[in-house]
């Protein structure tokens, strides 16, 4: 229920107008002075008061910057049966919502109230929303710190993981059996992937600050891509996929960061080649389109939903994330895809088939001065 505090010195005005506003439905009291409403104010919290300018005593505008001090939730009304501009002016800029002339009709009276209560509603949620808003940029901004400084921490062990599993596979300490150097190999495949996964957040956060390009020069978009088919020969070879890269010769070379575009093609590929089926094939074509280079990666099964292809940009996000779903992964590898692609100037787009499979296509600004 809307609740209203009336002012004014004339009884009989104070009297009508908290009797009107009772039949619309509202909570309405009334004071005779300045002094008594804020005594009023106090014991009861009101959605607006409706006071006169003049008034014995303390005046309409004291009244209302009284209330600002004290009540500043309070919207507050003006009337006066002898308004100036100057008035008027002095109202509007001490903070009040509306300035009413007497005499004035209870139609146009309610209406200027319920306006005002509208308004000052949306004025409240607005400064809601912005709390809210500050608060989930605050929590976002935890979240990169902490994944910033988890990732961070996991590259110093995993180094050393790295060369003492190097130097018991190559021998430094003597010979290994066949056992353990299948242990060791599956112990080093762990680690490699979960440096793969470290690697991913790092650059999603950086990405997030705006650090999506370290160094950008001239970079071979053919030798990404058979850098990236080599790294994943191995999964292919397990797997029975069939990755073809096709490049046109005369394809030049694109503007950007080689490292942030390495892991570029390397997680598309991986994903083409993750969400795919035993037998199937991924071909990977690049050439000049336009003013750019397009690479587009297919694969033979794995197919998209419509309706989820949007969300599978999104960051943590598979097809499917529950706990018992079948491929690996933190979901971040198109999520960090696309933001290395944004930095860069150029676009991704993921377009799921009914029947021929997946197919990403990343297009990629050409380098300065390449003909």
């Amino acid at each position: 229920m809307p609740s209203i505090l009336i002012v004014d010195d004339e009884q009989g005005l104070l009297t009508t107008l908290v009797m009107a506003f009772r039949t619309q439905g509202f909570l309405a009291e009334g004071a005779t002075s300045g002094a008594e409403a804020l005594a009023t104010l106090a014991r009861t919290p009101f959605d607006v008061v409706l006071t006169d300018l003049r008034m014995a005593g303390m005046d309409g505008l004291t009244l209302m910057e009284r209330i600002r001090v004290r009540f500043p939730e309070t919207a507050i009304i003006l009337m006066t049966g002898a308004a100036t501009v100057e008035s008027a002016v002095s109202a509007l800029k001490g903070g009040a919502s509306e300035y009413l002339l007497k005499p004035f009709g209870l139609s146009e009276i309610f209406h200027v109230v319920q306006r005002c209560l509208e308004e000052h509603r949306l004025r409240r949620e607005n400064v809601e929303l912005s709390e809210v808003n500050r608060r989930l940029k605050e929590l976002d901004q935890l979240k990169s710190n902490l994944l910033s400084a988890v990732s961070h921490e996991f590259r110093t062990p995993l180094t050393i993981m790295h060369g003492w599993l190097d130097l018991l596979l190559t021998g430094q300490f003597g010979p290994i059996s066949a056992a353990q150097r299948e242990s060791l190999s599956a112990v080093h495949k762990s680690a490699t992937r979960l440096g793969g996964l470290i690697e991913n957040l790092l650059v999603f956060v950086e990405c997030e600050r705006g650090d999506g390009v370290r160094t950008a020069g001239a970079v071979s978009v053919a030798d990404l891509l058979r850098e990236a088919a080599a790294a994943l020969a191995a999964e292919c070879r397990e797997r029975r996929i069939a990755l073809s890269v096709e490049v046109d010769p005369n394809l030049r070379m694109v503007q950007g960061d080689a490292e942030r575009l390495r892991l570029l093609f390397f997680n598309l590929l991986e994903n083409a080649v993750k969400f795919n089926e035993s037998g199937g094939t991924v071909a990977v074509t690049a050439r000049e389109e336009g003013s750019g280079a397009e690479v587009r990666i297919t694969n033979s099964h794995g197919t998209i939903p419509p309706g989820q292809v949007q969300g599978l940009l999104q960051p943590f996000t598979q097809g499917d994330m529950g706990p018992s779903r079948p491929a690996r992964g933190l979901g971040l590898g198109l999520a960090v895809a696309r933001a290395i692609v944004h930095a860069h100037g150029g676009t991704l787009q993921l377009e799921g088939g009914e029947e021929q499979g997946t197919t990403v296509c990343v297009r990629l600004p050409l380098a300065h001065g390449t003909a």
